[in-house]
């Protein structure tokens, strides 16, 4: 939620006769009051499957967007949300169906809040959720599940919490809106299952899940019954946009840029246009921001002292070749060193310019010294870690964003390195 803070003072004074004495009353009277806004748009319209069959699978969509109020709110940038699963209670009345309100008791299992109302057969653990936005825009960090997971018949909030899926917008990426799609893989009832119920649960079902077909059976007596299912989409951090670069009035940055034989002469010819955009962007100056640049495959090179020279700078982005592996962890101990001993031979206190590195590398470190025990080394002295990957697997994007970015707020995924401009130039800006 975005709150703005409205604060008025108001002075009353009272003075006795005519002569120069202090007030014999005085009262101040500060004015508070605080709008509150939701920073996510999400239709509550009900999602309705109809009459289904076993094994049958179908699907719904339903969006996650940032609200208006969000995207005009200037301070704040980043959105991550969970989708969690509840059971849905209702009133009995198959002819006139009334849905009432979900809780927990101090034990964590579900009751219904109003009276007369009781938990319809659960649908959850049957739909899976996977986001599948397709805009070139996406920071990639949601997150699904395959249906069949967790327990159908022992669902509780650590069930709940266990089966949750967990979504990102950020603004800096222009990533506003998320579509996720519900995938319904429908159950079969005890003693009418077919032949291939075991195979068609083994086919769908989360790697992980080690609960057997069987565990998904309904019993007979839930045939012809109304399955429900509550999704509840619940923020639970909100990043300032007083994290980006453009944010700051002094800085100290390194670029750490992969130069490994998997980025052909094309790509990085589009790297280097928008790294020198970039360069642009940040202003270098003496008294402003000062940056430098390590570039790394097999090895790491230091190729640019911490400098307000942007001409040098974009020289030595220009200069870049291809060739070898994957050695980021060379780059972040190399970009730290010079982080901690500027070579501009102007050593400013961090206090004063904070430190960052803006890493872009296009695949899962391969050679060298430990890239997470380097970034974990950078973060606990104070440097602040982004990461734009370019083209990763979903895996290497999740390594990315939570073992060397300093915050999946701090991690961009790009689907090519023509998407490396646009994500580079929202660092740069403060208000959006």
């Amino acid at each position: 939620m975005s709150k703005k803070l409205l604060l008025g003072t108001a002075s009353l004074l009272t003075a006795v006769s005519i002569l120069p004495l202090f007030a014999a009353f005085e009262a101040h009277v500060i004015n508070v009051t605080a709008r509150i806004e939701n920073a996510l748009s999400v239709p509550t319209d009900p999602i309705n499957f109809g009459t289904v069959f076993p094994q049958e699978e179908l699907d719904r969509q339903f969006d996650v967007k940032l609200s208006q109020s969000f995207l005009d709110e200037p301070r704040v940038d980043d959105v991550e949300y969970y989708i969690r699963q509840k059971p849905k209670c209702w009133n009995g009345d198959e002819q006139n169906p009334q849905f009432g309100r979900v809780t927990e008791d101090r034990d964590g299992n579900f009751v219904c809040k109003d009276a007369g109302y009781s938990l319809l057969p659960l649908l959850c653990p049957y739909l899976s959720k996977h986001e599948i936005t397709d805009d070139g825009r996406e920071t990639d960090n949601d997150q699904g599940i395959n249906a069949f997971h967790g327990d159908p018949h022992h669902w509780n909030l650590g069930m709940s919490i266990a089966t949750q899926v967990v979504g990102r917008l950020a603004k800096s990426a222009q990533d506003i809106a998320d579509r996720w799609n519900l995938d319904l893989k429908v159950p079969c009832f005890g003693g009418h299952c077919a032949q291939d119920w075991e195979d068609f649960v083994k086919k769908h079902k989360p790697a992980d899940n080690e609960l057997p077909p069987s565990a998904y059976v309904q019993p007979i007596e839930n045939e012809h019954k109304l399955f429900g299912c509550d999704i509840w989409v619940e923020v639970y951090r909100i990043s300032t946009s007083t994290n980006r670069l453009g944010c700051q009035d002094k800085l100290d940055l390194m670029l750490v840029l992969d130069k490994s034989g998997s980025i052909d002469s094309g790509e990085l010819a589009t790297l280097k246009t928008a790294a020198k955009a970039f360069v642009d962007a940040l202003g270098l100056s003496a008294t402003s921001t000062h940056a430098g640049q390590v570039s790394f495959s097999s090895t790491s090179t230091l190729d640019v002292h911490l400098t307000d020279d942007a001409v040098a700078l974009k020289a030595a982005i220009d200069a870049l070749g291809s060739g070898g592996t994957t050695a980021l962890g060379n780059g972040i101990n190399q970009a730290k060193i010079e982080l901690d001993n500027p070579g501009d031979g102007h050593d400013r206190a961090d206090g004063d310019s904070p430190d960052f590195m803006v890493i872009i590398t296009d695949g899962q470190p391969n050679t060298g010294v430990d890239s997470a025990t380097a970034a974990s080394t950078a973060k606990a002295a104070g440097i602040v870690l982004y990461v734009v990957g370019v083209g990763t697997s979903s895996s290497t994007a999740a390594f990315l964003r939570d073992t060397i970015a300093t915050s999946p707020a701090h991690y961009f995924d790009a689907a090519n390195f023509a998407a490396l401009q646009t994500i580079l130039d929202g660092l740069t800006q403060c208000t959006l």
